[in-house]
């Protein structure tokens, strides 16, 4: 099988070292929204010495979904079999890819609200935002996902060759959601395994208002539009 990591980035210089050693032996695809931090200099001097790292430079900042759909259509067009959906901000396990892609479901979630999930370092607030955030979009689409926002996710390309993901025009919180429920609709097969996320140590969070306000805006219009 062919396997890739799709990452995108937007000041995360400090971060893309360490992420790309943890990850290892695996092919990493950065999409960077030119990075005023330099962080697609630091990618093209990894990718000099590990054949492994690809990568894709914007010319301004486009934003998550953007950046995932260009992803995608990088790895369908090239042939990979399954796609890891990760953040640059080393949140997310790689220790926890191989289980991800060992699972028997057409996309897995690593999720932080099943039993074992957990998150570590967040204040109250953005953990009761984040929690209820997921049950609202939960109770309103009625899908078998406790983790709807999450990032953290493996995709076999038949999922991305069913559903219109160059149609899908959210960003940030409200993609995700997005990709998960037309996957759902489209019959196929949703799993969830526990991770642990960890707050960022480097860098700055992308969480905005205009961010919460999409998903959940969105999370309606799909309610009725879809007929749920």
């Amino acid at each position: 099988m062919k396997n890739i990591v799709v990452i995108p980035t937007y000041n995360e210089k400090r971060n893309i070292l360490s992420l790309v050693k943890k990850i290892g032996d695996i092919d990493i695809l950065f999409i960077d929204d030119n990075s005023p931090d330099g962080t697609a200099d630091v990618i093209e001097k990894l990718k000099m010495k590990n054949e492994k790292l690809k990568i894709i430079k914007r010319e301004r900042k486009m934003g998550l979904g953007s950046a995932y759909r260009a992803g995608f259509k990088y790895a369908l067009d090239n042939g990979y079999d399954n796609v890891i959906m990760m953040d640059a901000d080393l949140s997310h396990p790689p220790e926890k890819i191989p289980e991800l892609l060992d699972v028997d479901a057409d996309f897995v979630v690593g999720s932080r609200y099943i039993k074992g999930g957990k998150i570590v370092g967040w204040p109250w607030y953005r953990y009761f935002l984040s929690k209820y955030a997921n049950i609202y979009a939960k109770t309103f689409l009625k899908m078998p996902i406790n983790d709807l926002t999450g990032g953290f996710n493996r995709i076999k390309k038949e999922v991305l060759e069913e559903i219109d993901f160059e149609g899908l025009k959210s960003d940030g919180y409200a993609f995700q959601i997005e990709l998960k429920y037309y996957a759902w609709k489209k019959g196929f097969k949703l799993r969830e395994i526990p991770i642990t996320f960890k707050e960022r140590e480097k860098g700055k969070s992308k969480l905005s208002k205009k961010i919460v306000w999409e998903a959940f805006w969105l999370v309606l219009d799909l309610s009725v539009r879809c007929k749920v």
